[in-house]
Parts: structure tokens; C-alpha cells; sequence
């Protein structure tokens, strides 16, 4: 790049990139190196050590570093204020932006990233935010992020598939809701303008919750894929321990999903509140019954709790909505284009869901071999480890498979035969023993408490209870009666199969017999013939029976 273009943006850029520095000295030598390889010199470097228990300090003193110390329950955010509160910000009255870059001390960006980032925004004022494109650590052609944003249920959403390489297919600049804190470039006086991070999101969702802020402040947020960084995901991916505030959250996943259910909560429309916690309340009851069909009652806990962590804290809320009510310039409904569509989610979840089988039954495999054998050293925490698993051990057959995880099998055996066999009728259900279906749920109550009904020449006949019970259910489709009652006779056999196994478990301890119990249920003639013929009542009782009994 010519020296003449180099020079203009130091002459409107200003640029301090602060690392935050725990337990990450695996890491820090390259981290270090790459900032001093930038292309485009970085003006100002700070680092913050929260309270390592390795070399980290050392090294990053050793390196020259300015190093500011913090105690060890330190969250990303709150270090990042420390290290603005030690140097002053620069006024734009001579013409120069500054910028605060983000490094983690697991990521490394590449010797171009910085020059990369500066001339994307340049000349471009209503840019506040911008990041790199995210590769693997360990498998560095392995995309990790081009953006970030969140799904309605509050998975974290990057629209990427499971290990997907890079080929350059998501190369083009691109406006996104957010980009991870790892390698962001923020302008200053926005950061400071919207009060930087949330000290609610120690760790976990703070770049989503910053993006959404920034957006409706009236800025935007642009991810770069010129500019690349290297990124290890120590703490989410479990290679270090977290260390926050409140020692009940030490859990990854249950940090993880109890800040989504915060972020959608803080920063949603006020009238979408109701329908976002009823969608994160039956999305963490789902994946919970997952987990314990895996056998792993640990993640099953941490996903209803941190539902309950947000829900019962009200005041938490309250007080997050007022602060951005503060400095909201525009509606916060500006960053739904953002969001992905429900039908792009389900086709990516059941992908993901298939990928982590065939994960849990290697892992199974790998398991198996080293108690026989216990003779290798390989760690299998690795990235790079894991990719190989193929060619160190032989993967188990489909039977072995099986025969390791029957219940969660025969569930997704179930579940598939459900899907097959309803295939011709996803659009409205109509026809048979299926009566009118109304647009609303709420039409459903209605129905169910009027005193008079138009049927036929009118009745006065008090309508049956299932009413009222689908016509509640239907707030998990925000009140879209048909969509939940197509839902309702697609999941009709597996919500059967669920319900009817577990009260089996309570007659008796042999899984094979409980097993057998729930299939004679969910394929019973009876159901099967009430969802053919379109029998509503007779389906609710179906599926609601079990979980009554």
C-alpha cells in the first residue's frame, strides 16, 4: 500500500488497543507479536491482567507493554474502563477519530487486520463498529464469525455451518448487527456516549448487546473479511476456567444462555417482552428435555436456570431498559433485519443437532479406547486433535451407536418418521374432523368465555377446556393459532413419545421396558387416527395425557 494512504489514515485515526489479559499465557506470545507486525502502527497499546495465576503479567510487561493490574473476578468489560480511565480521550477538533481496538489474549490478528478495518470506515462517520473476519486457533482455515447476531430464542446466531472452512465465500464488507469484542474496533466517543459494556454481561452476548445499543444510538456496525484474526475461544470452548462476580455462574453454558435471555430482554420492544420470554422459557424446556435424553442432566439445569436467573431478577431489567432508553435515538425494532428468519433457524438447528450426535458418539468411541488401551497423550481438548479423532480411531458402527444411546435414538427416530409422514400437509390444516381454525389464539379465548356461540342457529353450550388450553398454548407462536396447531400435529407423536416414557420411568427402572411403553403409545392407533382425521380435542388429550397422568 502506497506510504501516501498510509499516512492520511494516521492523520484521521487514532487507534489504542487494549488486551485484556487472564490465565492466557498459552496464547499471549503470538497475540503480542501480531500487534507488533501491523501494517498500520498502532498508536497506543494497554493491557489489563485480571489476576493470572501463569507468566501472562510477566510476559506482557516483558514485551514493553503498558500492564495495568485488576482483580481476578474482573469481567472483559469492566477491564476495558479501566484502561480508558488511564489515558484521556482525544478530542475530534483537530480531525482525528479515535478508536479503541479490542484484542483478547487469544486472538491474533493478522499483520494487515488494523490497516484493513481503517480503511473500510474511513470517510464514513455513521460507522461506530467494525471487526475482522474469525478464524480457528488450532485449525486456522476453520471459520468461526463474519458478524454476529441473535435468534428470537436467544441462540447466538452467525450463520455459519459447523466446522465450515474458508473459501472466501462471506468475502464481501457487510453491514451486521454486531462482531465479536475479539478484534472490534470501536469509535471512542460512541463507546462512551451509550456507557460501554453492560456490567451485567461480564462475559458471554456483551458484543451482541453492543451492537444492538450502537444501532439504535443511530450508528451502524460493518464486519471486514480482509481483515482476519486468529481466535482460540478459550473460555467458551472450556480451556480455561471462568472466573466472574458471582461464583454460581462459573458454568459456561449457563453464563452463556442466561446473558442471551438479558440481551433480548433489555433491548426488545416493550410490547414483545411478554412473547420473547415465553419463546426462552419453552426453548430452554426443549433443549433441556434434549439434554436429558443425552444423559447430561448438568446442561439440562443450566439451561432452565438461567431462564430463571433473568425472569425472577426484574430489577436487573428494569434498570438495563432505563439505561438504554437514555441513549436511544431510534427504535429498537431497527435491528430485526438482523435477526434470522424461523426457517433458516430450524433447518441450521437440526443440522447442528445431527453434527453434535455424530460428535457425542466419537467422543463415545475415543472414551472406549482410551480406558482399553490408556496409552496415548494426546489432548483431546485441542481443535486440531479433535479433527483428527477420525484417523487415530475407528469410528463405531451405526449398531454400537444405537445400542449406546436408545432413548435419544428412538426419539430421533420418532421424531423423523413424524416429519416424513406429515411432508404433504405444512400449509393449514383443513378438511376431516378439523374445525374452522381462527387467524388468533386470542380468538380461541374469546370463544372459550363468550356466553353465546354462533353455531349453527347459536348455542349457549359452555365451550370444552381444551379451548382455553390451545388457545393459551398459542402464545409460544405469539398467538399465531394455525402455525401452532400445524406445529401441534407435526410434534404430536414425538411430544407423546416424551411423556409417555417418562411416566413409564416411574413404574419401573428397566429403560428397554419404559421404551417400549412410549412407542406403543406414540404410534397407538387412537392417536394416529385422531391426527389423520384431524380430531383437535382427541390429539391435545394425546399428547397432554401422559403429562397429566
Amino acid at each position: 500500500m502506497p506510504t501516501s494512504i498510509s499516512n492520511s489514515l494516521r492523520s484521521r485515526h487514532h487507534v489504542t488497543a487494549i488486551l485484556v489479559a487472564h490465565n492466557g499465557a498459552t496464547w499471549l506470545p503470538e497475540v503480542v507479536a501480531s500487534l507488533t507486525k501491523q501494517r498500520h502502527e498502532i498508536d497506543q497499546v494497554i493491557a489489563v491482567d485480571t489476576g493470572s495465576s501463569d507468566d501472562s503479567a510477566r510476559l506482557l510487561k516483558n514485551a514493553g507493554i503498558t500492564t495495568l493490574s485488576a482483580p481476578r473476578e474482573t469481567g472483559f468489560g469492566l477491564a476495558v474502563e479501566i484502561a480508558l480511565a488511564s489515558t484521556k480521550l482525544k478530542r475530534a477538533t483537530d480531525g482525528v477519530t479515535e478508536w479503541i481496538w479490542l484484542i483478547h489474549d487469544d486472538c491474533a490478528p493478522q499483520a494487515e487486520a488494523l490497516r484493513e478495518l481503517l480503511l473500510a470506515i474511513d470517510e464514513k462517520p455513521n460507522v461506530a463498529l467494525v471487526g475482522p473476519k474469525l478464524r480457528g486457533w488450532y485449525d486456522r482455515n476453520h471459520l468461526l464469525e463474519v458478524g454476529v447476531s441473535i435468534a428470537g430464542n436467544g441462540a447466538r446466531w452467525t450463520g455459519l455451518e459447523y466446522s465450515e472452512q474458508d473459501q472466501g465465500q462471506h468475502d464481501g464488507i457487510a453491514e451486521v448487527l454486531s462482531v465479536s469484542t475479539a478484534g472490534a474496533l470501536i469509535r471512542r466517543d460512541v463507546f462512551e456516549e451509550i456507557g460501554g459494556f453492560d456490567k451485567e454481561l461480564s462475559l458471554f452476548r456483551d458484543d451482541v448487546d453492543l451492537g444492538w445499543r450502537i444501532h439504535t444510538a443511530g450508528h451502524s456496525a460493518l464486519v471486514v473479511p480482509a481483515a482476519i484474526a486468529f481466535h482460540a475461544e478459550a473460555a467458551a470452548n472450556e480451556r480455561r476456567e471462568i472466573d466472574v462476580t458471582d461464583a454460581f455462574l462459573h458454568r459456561p453454558l449457563l453464563l452463556d444462555r442466561r446473558h442471551a435471555a438479558y440481551v433480548l430482554l433489555a433491548n426488545s420492544t416493550f410490547w414483545l417482552l411478554p412473547i420473547i420470554a415465553l419463546q426462552l422459557l419453552s426453548s430452554a424446556i426443549l433443549r433441556s428435555i434434549g439434554y436429558l435424553l443425552a444423559k447430561l442432566p448438568g446442561y439440562a439445569l443450566d439451561e432452565l436456570a438461567a431462564v430463571a436467573l433473568v425472569i425472577l431478577q426484574p430489577q436487573d431489567l428494569i434498570r438495563a431498559r432505563r439505561a438504554r432508553k437514555a441513549t436511544r435515538l431510534v427504535s429498537s425494532r431497527v435491528v430485526a433485519r438482523f435477526v434470522p428468519p424461523r426457517g433458516t433457524q430450524l433447518a441450521l438447528t437440526i443440522e447442528k443437532t445431527r453434527d453434535a450426535l455424530l460428535r457425542t458418539w466419537r467422543a463415545t468411541s475415543l472414551t472406549k479406547k482410551e480406558e482399553s488401551v490408556q496409552t496415548s497423550s494426546i489432548d483431546f481438548n485441542d481443535e486440531a486433535a479433535e479433527n483428527a479423532d477420525i484417523e487415530l480411531v475407528k469410528g463405531p458402527s451405526i449398531f454400537t451407536a444405537i445400542k449406546s444411546r436408545p432413548i435419544l435414538n428412538s426419539f430421533m427416530a420418532v421424531f423423523l418418521i413424524s416429519l416424513i409422514a406429515f411432508r404433504g400437509r405444512y400449509a393449514d390444516l383443513v378438511g376431516g374432523a378439523m374445525p374452522l381454525t381462527p387467524a388468533s389464539g386470542l380468538d380461541l379465548l374469546r370463544q372459550y368465555v363468550d356466553s353465546w356461540h354462533i353455531v349453527g342457529l347459536g348455542s349457549s353450550v359452555n365451550m370444552p377446556p381444551w379451548i382455553a388450553i390451545l388457545g393459551t398454548a398459542t402464545l409460544v407462536t405469539g398467538f399465531n393459532a394455525k402455525l401452532f396447531i400445524s406445529t401441534l400435529f407435526v410434534l404430536a407423536v414425538p411430544l407423546a413419545f416424551i411423556g409417555a416414557y417418562l411416566l413409564a420411568k416411574k413404574f419401573t427402572d428397566l429403560p428397554y421396558l419404559a421404551l417400549g411403553a412410549a412407542l406403543l403409545y406414540s404410534f397407538a392407533p387412537f392417536g394416529l387416527t385422531a391426527i389423520n382425521a384431524g380430531r383437535l380435542a382427541t390429539v391435545v388429550l394425546f399428547v397432554l395425557g401422559p403429562w397429566l397422568v
